[in-house]
């Protein structure tokens, strides 16, 4: 019986054509559905921050209700921790909270030695009512790690105002704080007035006007609400030299938040609420938040 052979068949394929048109398809997708999850992914990182910040500001309530009556008529807005056996040169506002700083700035550490890099997380004043027992650099489950910070850079009191818009290291790397306590109220009053920059002495004045009595009774009066208490450093850093208007703001050009809006950020505020708002940072008032209230004064009624 004789076999015969065939040859075989050979099975459809794509043309260089159609792979070229399936492989544009695909890139297009891509572009199309890239976006929007990195912004879903922002998304989440906006509500972790948010998180953070109110457990911080509650935190902070906690910490004012306790310290109720060791000032007469002053809230404690920035007290500095212990640091018996610490050499500091230059303070800072991160050290309220936080951790030792893991990665420190070595241009900065040349120049002062800063709380931020010395301070160990258990004489933080706000670390016990969020992590009782905390030790060192322990930085796990504390709510001071932004997971978008961008930028430590910020600027001295005094000195010229810095613009950086992304670096290499975090704020909660150079600074042990992705978040700072605002002290941009000294610094408004301070500037408005033309006095000095010294924190002692503003809170040791008798003046039933100084800077942070005004403060206390503007809150109080229920401006606790509008009064941003505990920013993302990157707004910190952004809002110095801010002035009550945009003509008489020293403060450099708005910029880009940590996740990537146009000057939005994430703000705690005094009553314990956290958002995620647009905030001109040339200014030190705006219609639902402020930094600082220039010139304030009760008879003056709440603005």
């Amino acid at each position: 019986m004789e076999t015969r052979s065939y040859p075989r068949r050979l099975e459809p394929a794509f043309t260089l054509i159609e792979l070229l048109v399936v492989i544009s398809i695909i890139a297009l997708l891509i572009s199309i559905l890239l976006p929007a999850l990195t912004r879903g992914r922002e998304r989440a990182r906006i509500a972790y921050c948010l998180s953070n910040l109110r457990q911080i500001t509650s935190a902070t309530m906690m910490y004012l209700a306790d310290q109720e009556g060791t000032k007469t008529n002053i809230i404690p807005w920035y007290v500095y921790p212990a640091y018996q056996g610490f050499s500091v040169n230059l303070f800072t506002p991160w050290v309220f909270g936080g951790v030792k700083a893991p990665n420190p700035d070595p241009a900065r550490e040349a120049a002062y030695d800063p709380d931020s890099s010395i301070y160990p997380a258990e004489i933080r004043p706000l670390n016990r009512y969020i992590i009782p027992g905390v030790v060192g650099s322990f930085d796990r489950n504390l709510p001071f790690k932004c997971p978008s910070d961008r930028t430590f850079t910020t600027s001295i009191i005094g000195g010229p105002a810095v613009f950086t818009q992304e670096e290499a290291r975090s704020s909660f790397d150079v600074n042990g704080n992705s978040y700072t306590l605002n002290a941009r109220w000294l610094q408004g009053y301070n500037w408005q007035s033309g006095g000095n920059y010294s924190i002692l002495n503003i809170f040791d004045a008798d003046d039933s006007n100084c800077p942070t009595r005004r403060i206390n009774r503007y809150l109080i009066g229920g401006g606790a609400s509008r009064f941003v208490l505990w920013p993302e450093h990157g707004f910190y850093a952004s809002t110095y030299r801010a002035g009550p208007t945009v003509q008489t703001s020293l403060a450099l050009p708005q910029r880009y938040g940590w996740h990537r809006d146009f000057s939005k950020w994430s703000l705690g505020f005094a009553d314990g609420h956290a958002e995620y708002t647009y905030y001109d940072t040339r200014v030190s008032i705006t219609p639902t938040a402020t930094i600082w209230q220039p010139g304030w004064r009760p008879a003056d009624g709440m603005p």
